[in-house]
């Protein structure tokens, strides 16, 4: 079956189409014989010209209003249809879901005339063109089939609004009706606009001259072709915020998969128009849209200001947010942006330093590639800037390996990410990582193992054992190192390292550096306090306590 006749064999509203007995058709058929030639029982002695012109008129007044009455029949059912609340149309599916739930649907609503229907159609037309009234027919055509699609597009289109009226709308309300948009181009490129050519081809191939069922789809679907145009022209032509570049690449993607079916619907000399529009604006939002927007992306990023410094050191919410959005961009749209980018990034920055080894790390890739490693670029800048607002440089160093490990890991968990930034550039953003730990643990725990060195202990102040060691320099060793300890482990105690991972590492590169000489300086020289007044006021932790403590620090939010 084609696709009239599986599209109208769910049409509830066909006609019987039986031969007419009303006493008015007997002057049809003494006017007009099936083919639409007299018929040769037309003149009748007792009929004057008048009379049978009077016949005629009737005729084709009957005719055309038996043609209206078919098609009328179809608006009136779906305007009965569309006032039903449960057969609305659902515009708020997400991006990630909107265009495949679209390939697995299919706008069922939309149907014509049946076969006998349309059959009886086109043997009115036939008549009517032998007596040179097709053009009555073909109005009454264009009117009623405009009807009853305005019905069906207003469902899955929503108001008409005008290339002023979408600027102007908020982005809440616009990224609604860009996913509403996605669906009705979808539902009218493929089924409405093929099935209205399609019946106009059957209703009226061969009648008249061979453009007519052509010239007819053309009059009932270009004001609402124009309209999903306007829509798409007006984005075409404004600058959207760089977080909105995500939607505005979906409706790109949507738009460009349906290309081939515009070229095919409105392939006609006719449709050239059409044609040349929807390349116009593909074009248009591809090079003045999107390409501009990761562009503006950049620019904001550099000119972002370091006010104040993130609390324990933690994640920077712009660490985060930039990420995710080059992540979301590879994993969605990476071959839209393959094709729309081709130039690579500004590097003129003004007076912001980056280096030339940085700048060089864009030479020999694609585009694209090198806009995403500029952003992570310019990124791990911000970050060394922000560092700096720390009073504390030991916080610093934590925050620099909180961030820039966050980076590598994001890059990591995207194959096609990990491809473009490539494995030279995340090693040297790795070996930052382990940098900062190693300035952090060194900065912060060497003061304290530095306490437990031997030096200066064998000294003539004070009371001297049988090993020649001072019990008061001691003393003052473990006192040292307990003051020390207590106030780093007050302070770090609300400092974070969220990934777990990263944590266990830290942990460990603390307890290598300082549990072992402080094991070997405990078990050397704990006898000397012991036998001394009040042991427990110097060694306050055994080496399995000092452990513990450690292994506590950097989990501040999870406390909160």
């Amino acid at each position: 079956m084609n696709s009239i006749t599986v599209m109208a064999a769910s049409n509830s509203n066909s006609r019987d189409l039986s031969s007419p007995t009303e006493p008015v058709y007997q002057k049809i058929h003494l006017g007009l014989g099936y083919d639409g030639t007299k018929s040769p029982d037309a003149s009748s002695p007792d009929q004057t010209p008048a009379e049978a012109n009077e016949a005629m008129e009737i005729a084709v007044d009957r005719l055309k209003n038996d043609f209206q009455d078919i098609l009328h029949l179809q608006v009136k059912g779906v305007a009965a249809a569309l006032t039903d609340p449960s057969s609305t149309t659902d515009s708020t599916c997400s991006f990630s879901l909107c265009l495949s739930a679209l390939e697995e649907s299919s706008y069922s609503g939309y149907h014509g005339p049946s076969p006998k229907e349309i059959a009886h159609l086109r043997s009115i037309a036939q008549k009517m063109n032998a007596k040179g009234h097709l053009d009555k027919l073909v109005r009454v055509y264009v009117t009623e089939r405009k009807s009853f699609m305005y019905a069906h597009f207003r469902k899955l289109w929503g108001e008409k609004s005008g290339i002023c009226d979408v600027r102007r709308l908020e982005w809440g309300v616009l990224e609604a009706k860009i996913m509403r948009w996605i669906r009705a181009v979808h539902c009218c490129l493929r089924g409405i606009l093929p099935f209205e050519k399609q019946l106009s081809n059957h209703v009226f191939r061969g009648i008249g001259n061979d453009a007519i069922g052509e010239s007819c789809f053309f009059a009932i679907v270009t004001d609402y072709v124009a309209e999903l145009l306007d829509f798409a022209d007006a984005l075409s032509s404004c600058r959207p915020s760089p977080e909105k570049l995500q939607e505005i690449l979906a409706l790109y993607r949507s738009f460009s998969c349906f290309r081939s079916d515009i070229n095919s619907v409105f392939e006609s000399e006719a449709g050239q128009t059409i044609r040349v529009r929807t390349d116009c604006i593909l074009s248009r939002l591809g090079g003045e849209v999107v390409s501009p927007a990761l562009s503006d992306f950049e620019e904001t990023l550099l000119r972002e200001l370091c006010n104040y410094p993130i609390p324990g050191g933690a994640i920077h919410r712009s660490t985060e947010y930039v990420m995710g959005y080059v992540t979301s961009l590879v994993s969605e749209s990476k071959e839209t942006l393959t094709e729309l980018i081709t130039s690579k990034p500004s590097t003129t920055i003004g007076n912001l330093m980056i280096s030339d080894l940085d700048v060089k790390e864009l030479e020999g890739r694609a585009p694209l590639a090198a806009h995403f490693l500029w952003i992570i670029i310019v990124l791990h800048l911000n970050l060394e800037r922000r560092s700096k607002c720390y009073q504390d440089s030991l916080l610093a160093n934590l925050f620099m390996m909180n961030n820039v490990h966050y980076i590598v890991q994001q890059i990591r968990r995207s194959a096609a990410l990990t491809e473009m930034i490539g494995d030279n550039y995340i090693n040297k953003l790795t070996e930052n990582v382990q940098g900062s730990m190693t300035n952090y643990v060194s900065g912060t725990w060497d003061v304290l193992v530095y306490c437990l060195r031997h030096e200066g202990l064998n000294g003539s102040w004070g009371f001297t054992v049988g090993s020649g060691v001072s019990r008061k320099a001691l003393k003052l060793r473990f006192k040292n190192f307990n003051t020390l300890f207590k106030e780093t482990h007050r302070t770090q105690m609300m400092w974070e390292v969220p990934d777990l991972e990263l944590r266990t590492k830290l942990h460990q590169s603390i307890l290598d550096k300082l549990i072992p000489p402080y094991r070997n300086f405990l078990g050397e020289f704990r006898s000397l306090i012991d036998r001394g007044k009040q042991p427990g006021k110097y060694i306050m932790y055994s080496a399995e306590q000092l452990e513990a403590k450690v292994l506590g620090l950097f989990s501040y939010s999870s406390y909160l």
